[in-house]
Formats: C-alpha cells, structure tokens, sequence
C-alpha cells in the first residue's frame, strides 16, 4: 500500500509517497528518511476488491465493534481489530484514518462523519447518538440489524429479476447467432431458386442485416444515452423529479418502488427511535434513505408541517403517500405514547407489501418472457419455412 508524507526535512516542507503496509511503518520509514511525519495519508490504489459490495463486511465489522464494546474494550484496539479483520480496500482505508482520527483526539462520530459516503447520514447520526448516551454498544447492533435488513431485500430482488434476465440475455444471444449463421444460407437458396419472399421472410432478413451492419454503433448510443440520461437528471433537480414521478406511476413496478422506499423510510425512522434521536433527527434520516426524488420532496414537507406545530399523523397524512392503514397506526402510536413499536409495525407492513409486488412482478414477468421467446421462435420459424411452402407450392 502507498502513503503520501508530509513532513519536515531539513526545515524544509517535503511531500514523499511511501509503500509500506501499515501506516506506523509508513512513518517508521519516513523517519529513516530523515522525514519528521506531519501528516500520512493512505493512497488508494487500483484493486479488482473495491469494485465488489462491501455490505457485507460492513456488518461483520460493525456486530465486532458492538461485541467489543460489550466487553469494554477499548476504542483504539476495537478500530485495530477492525483493520486487521478488514479485506476491502475501502473498508480498511475508512478503519485507518478512523484510528488516526481518533488518535489525534477527534470523537468517534466525527471520525465516521468523514465517510458518510460509505455508511451513510442515518448512520453516522445514530453513532453520534451512541456516543452521547453511551450506549455504543447497542447502536452498532441496530445498525448490524439494519444492513442485514438491506441485504435481504436486496437479494430477494435479484433473485426476482435473475430467472427472466438470464431468459432475454440467452434468446437475444441466439437469436442473434441464427441470424448470423443460419438465416444467409436459406437466404443463398431461396434467392438460387427464385423464390419470392413474404413480408416475414424480408423483415427476418433486415434484422439481421441491420443488426450486422450497425449492431456496435447502436450498443455504443444505447451506452451514451445510458450516461446522458444518467447525468442529466443530477443537474436538473426539476427532470428527475419528474421522471421519479413518472415511474411510480408505471403499472407493477411503480408500486414496487413506493413499497420499497416506504419500507426504507420506516425502517430508518423506526431505528432512529430505538436508537433514542429526537423526532426532527429521525425525520431527517429516515428521509435519506428514501431513494425517489420525489418521494423525498414529499417526506420533506413532514418536517416543515412538524416545525408548525402539527403532529406527526396530521403531517404524514398531508402527503397523501401512505396508506389508511397505516395512518391509523401512527395516531394510535401517538396517542399510546408507544411510537417506537408503531413504526416496526408499519415497516413491517410495506416490507410485507413489497414482497407481493415482487411476487406479482415475478409473476407476470416469466409468463411474459415465455410470449416474448415464442414469438421469436415463431417469426423465425416462419420466415424460414412460409418460403419454402411458396416453392411446394409452384413446383405442385
């Protein structure tokens, strides 16, 4: 791993990059150099690991921190620990400049506030939390819960989307290979013999020559307007709102995407409250975690009606988003004074909501993938044999 060193070396500033493993023997090294250390900073350095998730150590480390602090360790070891556990490159960094951070006497919430990027606002708020109650312990097990949370919605989805996108991938691919190598030769026969070729025959034959000739040029435009489409919504705040709209409405999987982020909203809101966050805080992070834009303007407008004066129900209610149901909960939560186990309960209710969309998705999705491949086999089909009767035919 590469360091950059800032230090003083004969009363001169001097900035030197150093490969060493660890930052200590980073600045051991720079000392042999004749280099008095003011600062180490870690290089990242190209690794085919930082471009997998890092969820999934995330958790490992964060249940380690709670474990640690359960058995009153103290922090520097448990972020020691932590680095030495650590195999993702962006992991590792984070856990090295967090002891650094620490080591020159900043709190650990301000330490973590630096990567917020990688484990989020929800988060780094409920460690900041932790650390002025002192009960650290158990926010790192809430947040464990949280991200195991996370990653199982995530893998239901793939898991969803993984039988019909191998179905299309598979069916294009061979499509695109009888095109290539089958259909010219009956093209070579018919054109041999004369035949004349129906509307089928023709439309088959222009595919593949279209596809043939212009097949890269248009995977490299559906690649630009990926990007374009991708950019151009971040620099108009008012386009991606509106497509966000846009989607929620689309049939199946606009319910989808609303029961997903009503889920993530609840969710974050319930652990905030478990964590102990004033209501504005936990209104603020549970807002992060939605992803739709417009979702967001929305749950944005619950904390200006709570700054008025209204209550949380009357406020949630205003946006017209979540459901009666779940309204009713939440005036109940209120009224009971029990809003804690309320919000498990309703995100518990989308979680739920969510998955019979992803069922019905799923549903109509793999019948829908088999209409699409039979037409294919039947338009090829066709296209080859309708000739060839035409030929039956003049022969009899």
């Amino acid at each position: 791993m590469k360091f950059k060193i800032s230090g003083i070396r004969n009363s001169k500033h001097i900035n030197k990059t150093i490969k060493a493993d660890t930052i200590k023997r980073a600045h051991h090294k720079a000392q042999t150099l004749g280099i008095m250390p003011i600062e180490i900073t870690p290089i990242e350095s190209f690794c085919i690991k930082s471009l997998f998730s890092y969820d999934q150590e995330l958790l490992l480390s964060f249940q380690q921190i709670s474990f640690m602090f359960k058995s009153a360790i103290a922090i520097d070891e448990i972020i020691q620990q932590c680095i030495m556990s650590s195999s993702h490159p962006k992991i590792k960094s984070m856990y090295e400049d967090i002891l650094k951070s620490l080591l020159q006497g900043s709190s650990l919430s301000s330490a973590f506030s630096k990567f917020s990027f990688i484990i989020g606002d929800l988060r780094v708020a409920m460690i900041g939390i932790g650390e002025s109650s002192g009960n650290l312990s158990e926010v790192f097990e809430i947040l464990a819960q949280e991200i195991t949370q996370k990653q199982k919605e995530l893998i239901e989805f793939k898991k969803k989307l993984f039988y019909p996108c191998l179905v299309f991938i598979c069916t294009f691919l061979a499509f695109g290979f009888l095109n290539a190598r089958v259909l010219p030769e009956f093209v070579k026969l018919f054109e041999e013999m004369s035949v004349q070729l129906p509307f089928c025959t023709k439309a088959l034959i222009f595919s593949g020559e279209f596809f043939s000739k212009w097949g890269i040029p248009v995977l490299f435009l559906m690649i630009g307007m990926g990007f374009f489409v991708k950019k151009l919504p971040r620099k108009s705040k008012v386009f991606r709102e509106k497509s966000h709209q846009y989607f929620l409405k689309v049939p199946i999987l606009g319910k989808i995407l609303l029961h997903r982020d009503l889920y993530r909203y609840f969710l974050g809101f319930y652990f905030c409250e478990k964590a102990g966050l004033d209501i504005k805080l936990s209104l603020k992070n549970a807002h992060s975690s939605v992803n739709n834009v417009f979702l967001k303007t929305k749950f944005e407008q619950v904390g200006v009606w709570i700054e008025k004066g209204e209550s949380l129900s009357s406020a949630l209610c205003k946006i017209g988003i979540i459901d009666t149901m779940v309204q009713g909960l939440i005036v109940s939560g209120e009224r009971s004074g029990n809003l804690e186990k309320i919000l498990q309960m309703a995100h518990r209710h989308y979680e739920h909501l969510y998955s019979q969309s992803l069922e019905s998705f799923s549903r109509w999705l793999e019948p829908l993938m088999s209409v699409f491949v039979g037409l294919l086999v039947l338009w090829f089909a066709l296209g080859i044999l309708m000739p060839m009767w035409n030929l039956n035919s003049a022969v009899l």
